[in-house]
C-alpha cells in the first residue's frame, strides 16, 4: 500500500490526498488502485499537481469516498502485465489452431497424417478415415497380435496365438473341471487365504504341520477350539499356546478346567489324576544339601491327618492342611494360581471381506489368588524321620527298664 489516504468524488476527475506524496510515487500515465464500496478501481493518472492533489484521465464513476487506502501502479508494470496477457493469449490461440488442423486431418485425410503439438513437436500415424476404410473392406485374413489382432481366423487358433491355455474354454463353477470364482468354497482358507470355513475333511500327508498366529497376542499366542456341530458354536474344549506353555481348557462355561504344560517343565492339573503307577525322581545325584529332618517327631505332632470334602466337586478325600504343614516343613509346600487367562473365539470380517475367527482375551487371571500345594513325598519323609526318632525313644526306654530290673 502507498502512503496516506485518498478522497474521491463521484463524477469528478480531481483526487485529494491526505498524508500522500503523489509527486514521488506517481507520474502522468501511471495508475492508482483503490477499493470503494467493495469494488476495486484501476484509475489512470492524467497529471500530478502536488503531493496531495492529482487529476485522473476520466471522471471517477464510483460513489464519493474519503479516507480510502490506495496503491500506486507504475505504467511500466501495467504494460508488462498487458504484454504477458497478449503472449499467453497468442499461445492459447496457436494451440487451438493446431487442434482444429489436427482434428480435420484425423477425420478427412486419406492416408498418414502429422499431428502438431503446442510445444512444436509432432508425430505421424494413420488417420481414422484410413483405418475405417481399410477395416470396412477387409473380408479375410488374420490381424497379427502385434497390431491388436488375434493372429488367427479361428477361435482355437486365436487362443493358441494369445497363449490363453485350456482355462479359457472352461465354465465358472464349484466342481472339478470348472474355473474357480471368488466365492468358490474350494478356495476358503487354502493357499494364502486369510480365513473362512472348510466343510470337508483335511488330510495332511507331509511330515509335519506348523501352526503360527499372524497377529500375536500375549506373546506368540495361538489357539485351537473344538466346537459343537450344527452351527451352535459352543466351545467344548480349547488349546492355547503362548511363550509360557500350552494350556488345555475343558468345559463349556467360564468355569472350565485348565490343564497347563508350562515351558519350565511343570504340569498343573486342577482335578484328579488316575494312573497305574506314578513315580517321582529321587536320585541322590540330582540333589544337594541333603540332611535329615530335625525334630521330626515334634513337627508331626503339630500336624493333623484330616478327612474333608472338596468344595468344587463335594468329593471326599483325606490328607493334611497345607497352612499347618508350611509352619513345620515349608519345603514341602508350594502354590499355584487359582485362575487362568480366559479367551473366546469370535467371527470377524477382515479388510478383504472374508470371515475369519479371531481369539481375544476376555478375562485376565488374578495373580493375587493362589492355592497352596503339598508335596506328599515330603510328608512321607517327615513321618519316616519321626518314626526313627520315636524308635530311638522306645529303645532308650527299653534300656532304662532293663537296668531297673537288674538292680
Amino acid at each position: 500500500m502507498s502512503a496516506g489516504t485518498l478522497t474521491l468524488t463521484n463524477n469528478s476527475a480531481a483526487v485529494a490526498g491526505s498524508g500522500t506524496a503523489f509527486t514521488t510515487e506517481v507520474a502522468a500515465g501511471d495508475f492508482i488502485v483503490v477499493t470503494v464500496g467493495g469494488v476495486p478501481y484501476t484509475l489512470p493518472v492524467k497529471s500530478v499537481e502536488s503531493g496531495t492533489a492529482l487529476t485522473l484521465v476520466s471522471n471517477f464513476t464510483g460513489p464519493t469516498q474519503s479516507g480510502a487506502a490506495w496503491s500506486a501502479v507504475p505504467r511500466v508494470a501495467l504494460n508488462m502485465v498487458t504484454a504477458a496477457l497478449v503472449a499467453q493469449s497468442a499461445e492459447a490461440l496457436r494451440g487451438l489452431n493446431y487442434d482444429k488442423q489436427n482434428w480435420q486431418q484425423v477425420y478427412s485425410a486419406a492416408g498418414s497424417i502429422t499431428v502438431k503439438l503446442p510445444d512444436g513437436s509432432a508425430f505421424t500415424g494413420p488417420s481414422w478415415r484410413y483405418l475405417s476404410e481399410n477395416m470396412a473392406t477387409k473380408t479375410g485374413g488374420a490381424v497379427p497380435v502385434n497390431q491388436g489382432g488375434t493372429g488367427s481366423t479361428t477361435a482355437e487358433g486365436a487362443r493358441e496365438k494369445l497363449e490363453l491355455g485350456d482355462s479359457s474354454t472352461k465354465n465358472v463353477g464349484t466342481y472339478t473341471g470348472t474355473v474357480a470364482a471368488g466365492d468358490d468354497l474350494r478356495l476358503n482358507t487354502i493357499n494364502g487365504k486369510s480365513g473362512g470355513t472348510i466343510n470337508g475333511g483335511i488330510i495332511n500327508e507331509s511330515r509335519g504341520m506348523v501352526l503360527r498366529a499372524s497377529t500375536p497376542l500375549d506373546n506368540w499366542f495361538y489357539s485351537l477350539e473344538f466346537q459343537a456341530g450344527q452351527g451352535n458354536n459352543v466351545p467344548f474344549a480349547s488349546l492355547y499356546h503362548t511363550d509360557k506353555g500350552i494350556t488345555i481348557k475343558t468345559g463349556i462355561d467360564t468355569g472350565g478346567k485348565y490343564n497347563s504344560f508350562l515351558s519350565n517343565g511343570n504340569y498343573i492339573c486342577p482335578a484328579n489324576i488316575t494312573c497305574v503307577s506314578l513315580t517321582q525322581t529321587s536320585d541322590a545325584d540330582k540333589k544337594e544339601n541333603i540332611k535329615p529332618i530335625e525334630n521330626a517327631l515334634d513337627k508331626v505332632m503339630v500336624l493333623d491327618g484330616v478327612t474333608f470334602n472338596w468344595k468344587d466337586s463335594e468329593l471326599p478325600s483325606a490328607g493334611v492342611i497345607a497352612q499347618t504343614l508350611i509352619e513345620v516343613l515349608p519345603e514341602a509346600v508350594g502354590s499355584v494360581f487359582d485362575e487362568c487367562d480366559q479367551y473366546e473365539s469370535v467371527e470377524e470380517t477382515n479388510e478383504e471381506g472374508e470371515v475369519v475367527i479371531t481369539t481375544r482375551l476376555i478375562k485376565k487371571r488374578d495373580d493375587s489368588k493362589r492355592s497352596y500345594t503339598v508335596e506328599y513325598s515330603g510328608v512321607i519323609a517327615l513321618c519316616l524321620q519321626a518314626i526313627k526318632e520315636l524308635n530311638e525313644k522306645v529303645e532308650s526306654l527299653r534300656e532304662q527298664s532293663s537296668v531297673v530290673k537288674n538292680r
